[in-house]
């Protein structure tokens, strides 16, 4: 299957739902489907496991989701240990495995071998961990996902090339990207979250 399959198929779950994405074809293909500022373009690959962890603790009562690949989970390994270790009910953790590192010269990556994410993950201590390979089994378990405590490991196996989109890598770095975000998720909580210099004088005066 594709991932842009994939992620159509899921797209309209994700209305006010923070993600963490890997910038890789996933980032492309996800905001030709859903342009928002709720999208966090995550440029050290394998750090979205630990930003969702961050945020889903920080935001118990909200889904937070990571949107990665299978290279990215195997640069940070350690951010799987510590969800298996904390345990956040409210994170949802997809992975589109096509072995390979498609968007830096399409270089095999450990899951082409012998390396299994979610034997992987479920050793780590995450209980909900599985493995889709049809579009209607990876909706069906994203749904679950929703309805359900986690945390939620759900590895897709999808095929490359995936589909032309119409959006180049976004230039925007990441300060830039970092204050879209909090702006996003101040809207969604309606309350403030950033606060400079000034707030902080204005709200003690």
């Amino acid at each position: 299957m594709l991932r842009s399959e994939c992620l159509e198929s899921i797209v309209d779950l994700f209305d006010d739902v923070p993600c963490f994405v890997s910038v890789s074809r996933t980032w492309t293909e996800w905001n030709d489907l859903r342009p928002s500022d709720g999208n966090f373009k995550v440029k050290t690959l394998g750090s979205g496991s630990s930003l969702g962890l961050g945020l889903a603790m920080a935001l118990p009562h909200r889904k937070i989701a990571v949107l990665d690949g299978d290279g990215a989970v195997t640069m940070n390994v350690n951010g799987l240990l510590t969800i298996g270790r904390l345990r956040p009910s409210n994170l949802i953790h997809l992975v589109f495995d096509n072995k390979m590192y498609e968007s830096s010269g399409a270089l095999p990556t450990a899951t082409t071998y012998n390396a299994d994410l979610v034997g992987f993950a479920a050793a780590s201590g995450i209980e909900s961990a599985r493995r889709v390979a049809t579009v209607a089994d990876f909706r069906s378990a994203v749904e679950n996902a929703f309805k359900t405590d986690g945390p939620h490991f759900i590895v897709a196996d999808v095929v490359t090339p995936g589909k032309a989109t119409s959006h180049a890598y976004s230039r925007m770095d990441e300060t830039e990207g970092k204050f879209l975000f909090i702006r996003f998720l101040e809207a969604i909580e309606g309350r403030k979250i950033y606060q400079d210099a000034i707030d902080v004088k204005l709200s003690i005066e």
